[in-house]
């Protein structure tokens, strides 16, 4: 049995720090949420989405090594899992940068 992907969705917070770009949680049906996942600075091209980013699932640091806590065995539904992390992520992003750039433009006497 697998998960449809359309039953996935995805909400992305935004951090303002210099390694860790975004925090997504992965929300399954609706009542499932997954939190952890983070969305990395890299300083390797991502080969699928061609961008310095790296996608980390939800993980725990010992012993000198990340170890996932989450785990999808079907690895082309968790290549769809971070397909649609990074879309949510890129949009987000892309909105929120349009309203900055709005702010910033933004004269009209308040």
């Amino acid at each position: 049995m697998s998960i449809p992907i359309q039953v996935i969705t995805i909400k992305i917070k935004l951090l303002n720090s210099s390694t860790i770009l975004a925090q997504a949680t992965v929300i399954l049906f609706n009542c499932w949420e997954e939190h952890g996942w983070k969305i990395l600075k890299s300083d390797r091209i991502h080969p699928v989405f061609q961008e310095e980013i790296w996608i980390q699932a939800p993980s725990y640091h010992r012993f000198g090594k990340w170890h996932e806590i989450v785990f999808i065995n079907d690895r082309p539904l968790y290549d769809k899992v971070q397909e649609k992390i990074y879309d949510a992520y890129h949009l987000t992003k892309t909105k929120n940068d349009g309203l900055k750039s709005i702010k910033k433009y933004d004269k009209t006497p308040q």
